[in-house]
């Protein structure tokens, strides 16, 4: 089963509350109608409360991670995948997915991976 993994990053002047609300209320949604051959879309937070409960980014080796989300795009075969790859090639499907990352997440952080 083919799957991408992308590291994904929060806009600096977004919190990560806001960032995680708009990504499941707004994006997620927009990317699922986009790309009827996804056969899943998570996505994984990589915040950590605090006691006093706010949210902060996770650390590791004492630096703070520049990535705020995990996102895993799967796909049932091949040909679904290279689907995925072909309605990403198409003006408006670039356009409206580019406009609505500019609401919230910091694309030129964006890392993608194929992985199996």
């Amino acid at each position: 089963m083919p799957k991408l993994i992308a590291l994904i990053s929060k806009k600096p002047s977004i919190s990560e509350q806001d960032f995680k609300i708009y990504y499941e209320t707004n994006h997620a949604p927009l990317i699922k109608s986009l790309f009827p051959s996804l056969s899943g879309y998570t996505r994984t937070y990589l915040f950590e409360s605090n006691l006093l409960g706010d949210t902060l980014p996770l650390e590791s080796d004492g630096a703070q991670s520049q990535f705020n989300v995990i996102t895993e795009l799967t796909f049932q075969n091949e040909e679904d995948l290279n689907l995925f790859f072909e309605r990403g090639t198409h003006a408006d499907v670039i356009e409206a997915i580019r406009k609505d990352e500019a609401n919230f997440l910091d694309g030129k952080k964006t890392i993608m991976y194929r992985v199996d």
